[in-house]
């Protein structure tokens, strides 16, 4: 099974890249050596579990072969930048264990810095719900990872709060509207109201575009035909007709027979 994944380049969220890249090293079978070799059953007359059991089944050149992969896999996911910070790890275990110490810091700066981008999170008019979705979750997914627990209240909250004014309409109603603030309910809503407005100016754009088609379909069909006298063809007037010498009668006749053929809407002027 392929799956591409973004590279690591140190900005995004870490917390999630690391999710992505486990279930590459499961779905490969290379997720067991990311808690480094196992130790042998054969301690102290202790029963092993059934788990270390089927470890120890494992020779030392296979498990060497299963690690190379793994490290090597996990090292195709990084950009040169993080590269750079973790060469010369032998083992997936201490490569794993240094990513984590280095992009997973649990200081308190971390940890307040991640707060304050939540508290202050905000949606641009013209963003994607979806998009705003993504770089909420993945701050409150951070924020687990330092051990920060969210509410769900306090998401729900924090994403009607973060909505641009284009949805001002719908925060009393989300707020307000029901018993309790439910976060699944409150996407629910918001995706059906993007959807509404995303028709309601489509149907705008359709209506404008008509109009402007219907305006010069009219002030075309409003044009005059002008009319010779003398010839009776239409784009010239008498003086420039060059049949000036045709008999008045002829002309005339051809004249009454070109007004009679012209269709409704249309007007004549014969000079």
């Amino acid at each position: 099974m392929r799956c591409e994944i973004e590279k690591f380049d140190g900005r995004m969220n870490f917390a999630l890249w690391q999710v992505q890249v486990k279930d590459v090293l499961i779905q490969s079978g290379l997720h067991k050596v990311l808690k480094g070799k196992p130790v042998s059953g054969k301690n102290s007359g202790k029963d092993s579990s059934s788990g270390d059991s089927e470890k120890s089944k494992i020779s030392d050149e296979e498990w060497e072969e299963l690690d190379i992969k793994a490290a090597s896999q996990i090292r195709m996911c990084l950009a040169k930048n993080v590269l750079a910070n973790v060469l010369g790890l032998s083992t997936t275990k201490e490569l794993w264990e240094k990513l984590e110490e280095l992009y997973q810091g649990k200081n308190i700066s971390n940890r307040l810095y991640l707060k304050e981008q939540f508290h202050t999170l905000k949606m641009a008019e013209g963003t994607k719900l979806s998009d705003h979705l993504s770089v909420l979750n993945g701050i409150v997914s951070e924020l687990e990872t330092l051990g920060v627990q969210t509410e769900d209240e306090d998401k729900a909250l924090r994403l009607i709060l973060s909505l641009p004014s284009t949805y001002e309409h719908m925060k009393p109603v989300l707020k307000y509207g029901s018993k309790e603030v439910v976060y699944a309910d409150v996407v629910s809503k918001l995706l059906t109201e993007e959807r509404r407005l995303n028709e309601m100016k489509n149907k705008s754009y359709e209506d404008s575009t008509l109009f402007v088609g219907t305006r010069k379909k009219n002030k075309s069909s409003g044009k005059r035909k002008v009319v010779c006298w003398v010839c009776g063809q239409t784009g010239h007037v008498r003086k420039d007709c060059p049949n000036g010498g045709a008999d008045s009668a002829r002309s005339s006749n051809v004249v009454a027979a070109n007004v009679i053929s012209c269709g409704e809407g249309d007007d004549v002027i014969s000079l």
